[in-house]
C-alpha cells in the first residue's frame, strides 16, 4: 500500500514563477517520486484561477482547497505579527475531516506561521514544518538593510513556540539549521531544493548574454540596483555583454532600469534560459536559500554570484562567491572565453554535488 502525505500550504504549487512555489512543487514531487500519494491542501492566499486548479488537480494525487475569508490580517502586535495571525482555523477543521478518511504517514506544513494545522494531526502522523526561511526578527533584519519589512515577520520567541508543534523541522540551508537548533529542541535537518539537471542549447548572439530572472521583492530590486550602478561605472562592459531581465522583478525595477533588456513575465523558464549564456545573482543580504542560483545551475548555466546568493550552496569556483557586487562586476572585465568554459564546468559540478546530497537526505528522512 502506498504511503500518504498531506502537504498544507498557503502558497500554490503552480505556476512556479517564484521561489516559494518552486520549492513547494519540488518537495511535493520528491514525495511523489518516492511512492507517496500526495494530498495537496492549498489555502488560497494568492488566489486560484481555473488554470491553476486544473494544473494542481492533474499534478497531485488529491487536491484540496480552502478559500480565505478576506485579506491577510494586520500584525496583532503592531511592529510584528503573532505567529498565527495569518492562519485560518477552517484549515484545521478541513484537515480534521481528511483525517477521518485518510491515514497520513506524514504532514508537511509550509511555513512556521502555518504550523497550527499540525495540532489537529494524530500522533501516528509525522509532523513536519518546512520553514522556507527565518521569520523571527525578520523585520529587524530588513530595517538594518535599509528596507521596509514586507510579508510576514515575527519574534524569535514566537517562532520557537511554533517550531515546537513539529516532530521534524526542515531548514533550507545549513546556517538556518543552526539558527533553528538554537531556539528549539525539536529535530532540525537541512532539506535543500532538488531539481532535475536540464541543460539547454543556447541561441547564438553577437554579444555574451548575461541574464537575471526573479520576483519583485525588495532585496532583489536593491541587488539589481547595485549591480546596474557598478556596470554603468564601467561602460565598456556594454560593448562586450547584453543584459537581460525577466520575471516579476521587471515591473518593480522598470522605472530605474538603464542597462537591461526587459522581457517581463515568462510563461516557460526554458525560454528565458535559452536566451542567456551566463546567469547572475548579485544578491545583497536577504535570508533563506536563493533558489534562483540553483535554478540557473540546473539549466547548465555558468553562474556569477555573491556570497549572499550562495548561502547553503557549496560553490566550486571563486566566481560563485564574490564578497561584493563591485567585485563581481569587476571580474566581468576579465571573463575570457577560456575562463567562462572553466566556470561553466565548475557550475555543473556544483549543481550535481548539491543534488546528490539532498536526494540522499530526503530518502533518509522519508523513505528508508
Amino acid at each position: 500500500m502506498n504511503k500518504h502525505v498531506l502537504i498544507v500550504s498557503p502558497i500554490p504549487s503552480h505556476p512556479q514563477f517564484q521561489g516559494n512555489s518552486a520549492r513547494i512543487f519540488r518537495l511535493n514531487r520528491m514525495f511523489q517520486l518516492c511512492g507517496y500519494q500526495v494530498h495537496f491542501l492549498y489555502f488560497g492566499m494568492e488566489g486560484l484561477s481555473d488554470e491553476q486548479r486544473r494544473a494542481m488537480e492533474q499534478q497531485w494525487d488529491y487536491f484540496h482547497f480552502v478559500q480565505p475569508e478576506g485579506p491577510a490580517a494586520e500584525p496583532s502586535f503592531g511592529e510584528y505579527f503573532d505567529i498565527d495571525d495569518w492562519y485560518d482555523d477552517r484549515v484545521s477543521d478541513y484537515v480534521d475531516g481528511l483525517c477521518q478518511k485518510w491515514s497520513f504517514d506524514v504532514c508537511v506544513a509550509n511555513y512556521v506561521w502555518f504550523s497550527k494545522v499540525l495540532d489537529v494531526l494524530p500522533d501516528t502522523t509525522q509532523k513536519v514544518i518546512d520553514t522556507h526561511d527565518v521569520f523571527g526578527d525578520r523585520h529587524i533584519v530588513a530595517k538594518e538593510a535599509g528596507l521596509e519589512p514586507v510579508w510576514f515577520y515575527t519574534t524569535k520567541e514566537l517562532e520557537a513556540y511554533a517550531l515546537d508543534r513539529a516532530d521534524l523541522v526542515l531548514a533550507i540551508q545549513d546556517e538556518e539549521k543552526a539558527y533553528f537548533e538554537g531556539i528549539t529542541n525539536k529535530r532540525v535537518e537541512v532539506m535543500g531544493y532538488v531539481v532535475p539537471f536540464q541543460p539547454l542549447v543556447v541561441q547564438k548572439h553577437s554579444k555574451v548574454v548575461i541574464g537575471y530572472i526573479g520576483s519583485g521583492n525588495p532585496f532583489n530590486v536593491e541587488s539589481l540596483r547595485v549591480f546596474q550602478q557598478e556596470v554603468m561605472a564601467k561602460p565598456e562592459l556594454m560593448q562586450q555583454f547584453t543584459f537581460l531581465l525577466g520575471g516579476t522583478v521587471c515591473k518593480a525595477f522598470n522605472e530605474m532600469n538603464e542597462i537591461f533588456d526587459i522581457i517581463g513575465l515568462v510563461d516557460d523558464l526554458d525560454d528565458f534560459y535559452r536566451q542567456i549564456d551566463i546567469a547572475i545573482n548579485p544578491m545583497v543580504g536577504g535570508t533563506g536559500l536563493k533558489i534562483k542560483s540553483l535554478e540557473a545551475l540546473s539549466y547548465g548555466k555558468a553562474l556569477l554570484a555573491t556570497e549572499d546568493a550562495m548561502v547553503g550552496i557549496d560553490g566550486t569556483d571563486a566566481f560563485h562567491n564574490f564578497a561584493s557586487v563591485p567585485e563581481m562586476v569587476g571580474a566581468l572585465k576579465s571573463l575570457s572565453k577560456e575562463r567562462l568554459e572553466v566556470l561553466h564546468s565548475h557550475s555543473i559540478e556544483t549543481f550535481q554535488s548539491y543534488n546528490e546530497r539532498f536526494i540522499n537526505e530526503f530518502k533518509s528522512l522519508f523513505v528508508e
